[in-house]
């Protein structure tokens, strides 16, 4: 598991972005990621994410044949439906393994099913695709936290942090964390 964290801490904070990687083509995501790193905002940062979301839920150009198994994928994820979630990103991965966000959505189901290690290799793929992958960050924090790993959940929220350095409830998560360090230590 050690491994792990430093192998995801190493993909985020070296891989150059390529933007010529499936679901990140998109221009708008730079300055959406501006925002992200410059705004103190709350409100501005939380309307960046979701604009981020919006365009990381579209297949890329050569896969929208995809998108309706996706879209499965996400109505069955809503509705608490892990299982058939699952075999729809599988699918989507199957064929467009280079839609960063099937990965993603995927390494959450396994998440809710409690595969830990499942989500783990997900979230991996998932931030090799795309290194500035919040939710995927914020999965491996949640990983951690429930691994009773708080030093590690730390380290992933401060990956978040590089990400949003002004937005202040990853430091407030930050500090629950080392709380939860620190109390796990008595």
């Amino acid at each position: 598991m050690r491994h792990m964290l430093k192998m995801l801490a190493a993909i985020a904070l070296t891989s150059s972005i390529d933007t010529a990687k499936a679901d990140q083509t998109k221009p708008e995501l730079n300055a959406l990621f501006d925002v992200l790193r410059t705004s103190t905002d709350l409100v501005e940062i939380s309307v960046a994410q979701n604009e981020i979301w919006s365009h990381w839920f579209d297949l890329p150009a050569d896969s929208t044949a995809l998108q309706i198994i996706f879209d499965n994928g996400m109505r069955a994820l809503h509705f608490g439906q892990p299982q058939i979630a699952v075999t729809h990103f599988s699918r989507v991965i199957e064929s467009a393994p280079h839609f960063a966000e099937a990965w993603n959505r995927r390494a959450t189901t396994f998440f809710m099913l409690g595969d830990f290690e499942a989500s783990l290799a997900d979230i991996q793929q998932t931030l090799v695709l795309e290194p500035r992958h919040f939710g995927a960050l914020s999965g491996l924090s949640m990983i951690f936290e429930n691994t009773k790993q708080f030093d590690r959940a730390i380290q992933a929220e401060m990956l978040l942090s590089d990400l949003m350095p002004n937005n202040e409830l990853i430091q407030a998560r930050i500090n629950q964390l080392r709380q939860k360090a620190l109390n796990s230590r008595i």
